[in-house]
């Protein structure tokens, strides 16, 4: 009985506990959460000039990286790989949420075709195929001056 109540406490507090996350437009100091959350197993990080890059590569050997400005805020992710990477611990619950309702499918069409997202604040593109999907989401209000979008395709398509 004292197990199960201890149990049920525990339960209780891990739900009102949520850990800070380095999402789209979150601050970067828990990139540490987001290599466990997502289980990296290494992590890298380049530093350019306007902007830094923290690159994880998950077990199923996806790599995902995360763009940080100077003040911490991550303004992109993209990641390249044999499975995608957990998109809600990427982009938020917000933004995540906004991905969902732009690419619900319609139950009397059937068809493939790549998922995306654009609006003035938020753009998605990703695709791929079984063994090979890629992808990239970035805040282009957020973004550092000059940044080159094309950093976010890097080698993934």
């Amino acid at each position: 009985m004292r197990f199960w109540i201890l149990g049920s406490m525990c339960l209780v507090l891990a739900g009102l506990t949520s850990p800070a996350q380095a999402t789209l437009g979150g601050k970067a100091a828990s990139i540490d959460t987001d290599r466990a959350r997502l289980n990296a197993r290494i992590a890298s990080r380049v530093d350019r000039a306007t902007y830094s890059v923290h690159e994880m590569t998950l077990d199923s050997g996806t790599a995902a990286r995360e763009f940080i400005r100077p003040d911490g805020t991550v303004f992109a992710v993209s990641w390249q790989g044999p499975q995608r990477p957990n998109l809600k611990q990427l982009f938020g619950d917000s933004y995540f949420s906004r991905f969902q309702t732009d690419n619900k499918p319609n139950p009397r069409i059937r068809m493939r075709r790549a998922l995306a997202s654009t609006h003035s604040d938020f753009l998605v593109r990703t695709g791929g195929h079984s063994g090979a999907f890629w992808g990239f989401a970035y805040l282009p209000q957020a973004a550092p001056g000059g940044f080159p979008v094309q950093a976010l395709q890097g080698d993934a398509q």
